[in-house]
């Protein structure tokens, strides 16, 4: 979807209000433009099947089929996890085959490093730290990502909590967000609709969204206060998610050796209960 996303963002500032409502749901539900007619996704979108062609048209098309099916190839022919052997390649006649996977995932943790500017992890970094309450989210492959952050939070600052659909009613979570408090989200190709959605309630709710991602123009960013992108050449998040743990592990470890007294408490307070009855 990346090259449906920049031809959005190079024409975007060009679009009148009913072109950008259209461009609005292609960001947040691409899927209805698989699913409907240019007629029927007109009339789900409030606006004219012209309208609907003219936005095509704008974006390059000749016409909303061509759009379509650039959209159908994207979600649905090809999944990220049809992309995790592509660029594979290792020689198992030689020694350590494995630990050359290794070196790949190391050569991707360089690359990010790369990438990423210090002052953008900086604030990213004093948000969470001085946040009331922080919000974390990944569904499907970016779930453990998020997991693993909301846990590595709570135990160093506490005030952190992992955003569950099967668990959470979203409307009381967004509800507990002030504009002091931060929204963490993942969000990797495909792009999962619910995290998008829940970033910009976040967003409309005054906190501050900070979308790791693996690209600056991925979807969820419309609804950012600060992007952290992962750009490797690779889609599937099975392959970015060394990296990603790296650089969450990292902004774990900051914080906590910024806030070095109230982690030793936390710590102090947490090897105080006699928990003996959970360990082996």
């Amino acid at each position: 979807m990346e090259r449906i996303y920049q031809k959005l963002y190079e024409k975007q500032a060009t679009f009148s209000k009913s072109l950008q409502k259209v461009s609005s749901c292609l960001l947040n539900d691409p899927k209805l433009f698989i699913i409907y007619s240019a007629t029927d996704a007109g009339k789900e979108m409030g606006v004219s099947e012209t309208t609907v062609i003219r936005f095509c048209q704008q974006l390059g098309y000749k016409g909303y089929s061509d759009l379509q099916e650039e959209i159908r190839n994207n979600l649905l022919q090809k999944s990220s996890l049809s992309d995790y052997l592509e660029d594979k390649s290792v020689d198992t006649t030689k020694d350590q085959p494995i630990k050359s996977l290794m070196v790949n995932d190391m050569d991707n943790i360089e690359k990010t490093m790369k990438q990423l500017s210090e002052e953008l992890l900086e604030t990213a970094v004093s948000k969470i730290a001085i946040a009331d309450r922080v919000l974390i989210s990944g569904v499907r492959s970016s779930h453990a990502l998020a997991s693993w952050l909301a846990f590595s939070l709570d135990l160093i600052v506490g005030n952190t909590r992992l955003y569950q659909p099967n668990v959470d009613d979203i409307l009381l979570r967004i509800s507990e967000l002030t504009e002091k408090s931060v929204f963490v989200a993942f969000s990797f190709h495909r792009y999962a609709i619910d995290t998008i959605n829940i970033a910009k309630l976040a967003k409309e709710q005054g906190a501050f969204v900070i979308a790791i991602t693996d690209s600056p123009i991925s979807p969820i960013t419309v609804y950012s206060s600060l992007i952290l992108p992962v750009q490797l050449n690779v889609k599937s998040t099975l392959d970015v998610a060394p990296a990603v743990l790296s650089l969450t592990n990292s902004i774990v470890s900051t914080i906590s050796l910024g806030n070095s007294d109230k982690f030793q408490k936390r710590a102090e307070l947490f090897d105080s209960i006699k928990g003996h009855d959970f360990f082996a």
